[in-house]
């Protein structure tokens, strides 16, 4: 029965993996370098957790941690990208916080009368 568990959690890991990768890469064929060294690694594991006294569970803990790094780094790449520094300009920086800049024509006159009013010299 627990043979049977470790087998679920691998096939997950694995699956996990793989779906991480297909979303780097775009796709993922099962001729690709890394779908192949994925699998032999997998097959691999049964033989040599014996051989060598390895933990039941290291493979799968294993391909867990490698599932995870690689959903991490996916998701850091896109919050960098919608976060990107640099310079913005003040109508994308008000759209970023959800404010809307007037229109430039109301700008333009309310600058119009500003200068009228205050460009006049003053008599005194």
């Amino acid at each position: 029965m627990a043979s049977l568990e470790r087998s679920k959690a691998a096939i997950n890991s694995f699956r996990r993996i793989v779906s991480e990768l297909k979303k780097a890469k775009g796709s993922l064929s099962r001729d690709s370098p890394e779908f192949r060294f994925i699998m032999d690694q997998m097959r691999n594991h049964r033989v040599t957790q014996k051989m060598n006294c390895k933990s039941p569970n290291e493979m799968e803990h294993l391909a867990d941690t490698y599932a995870t790094y690689l959903n991490s780094t996916r998701f850091l790449a896109e919050l960098q990208e919608r976060y990107r520094g640099g310079e913005r300009s003040v109508s994308e920086s008000a759209n970023l916080v959800g404010l809307q800049l007037p229109k430039e024509a109301c700008e333009s006159e309310t600058m119009e009368k500003f200068k009228a009013t205050y460009s006049k010299p003053k008599d005194t």
